[in-house]
């Protein structure tokens, strides 16, 4: 599975493509994934966590870069929503590191 990119953000959230809003989605599907491993773990790729639960990494992608696009300094947290995903990645990820699937 592929990370979700910027045209397919766009497009679900229904904001016409432009060059400025392609590039500002792209920055923050990037700053998204990294937040999203640096919760899970320092040493865990993109590619662990396609491959591990896509589906639910690239929501969580999409989910937390729509969240950026519209409050920058996510001033009031992730949300729940985020959470559980974010939750659910970690507990995955962290039962393959330690043989538990």
């Amino acid at each position: 599975m592929e990370r979700i990119t910027a045209a397919q953000l766009l497009d679900e959230l229904h904001i016409d493509p432009s060059d400025e809003e392609t590039e500002t989605i792209d920055r923050l599907i990037d700053d998204a994934s990294a937040i999203i491993r640096g919760s899970i773990s320092d040493e865990v790729e993109e590619d662990e966590l396609l491959s591990l639960s896509g589906n639910v990494f690239n929501r969580l992608i999409q989910t937390l870069a729509t969240k950026l696009y519209y409050d920058r300094e996510l001033s009031d947290g992730y949300g729940a929503g985020i959470q559980i995903m974010l939750n659910q990645l970690r507990a995955k990820y962290q039962g393959v590191k330690h043989g538990d699937t």
